[in-house]
């Protein structure tokens, strides 16, 4: 997988978590910051640099996907309140 597609993935994953915490999805930082980053690693993703690029953009993907705001931390958030208050659907043939 080219490295620019990893980072354009922890964009996309970056947008779809904030947007999960009830953040501004899109803000003038977010989107200049993560266009130059994009940029920059999908003009390293060529020759002898490509190695280094692919790392990167991985790196930056684990980065996003582990962060606090991202949509793996509002799923656990929204589970375990499911689970604390008890409207969790039972599972089948408890009833």
């Amino acid at each position: 997988m080219r490295a620019a597609y990893v980072a354009a993935l922890a964009f996309l994953l970056l947008v779809a978590g904030r947007w999960a915490h009830g953040h501004p999805a899109f803000t003038v930082q977010t989107v200049a910051g993560s266009a130059f980053v994009i940029l920059v690693i999908a003009t390293l993703d060529h020759g002898r640099a490509e190695p280094a690029a692919k790392g990167i953009a991985w790196i930056l993907l684990a980065v996003v996907a582990l962060n606090k705001d991202s949509p793996l931390t509002a799923i656990a958030r929204l589970i375990n309140t499911k689970l604390a208050t008890g409207t969790a659907a039972a599972p089948a043939g408890t009833a």
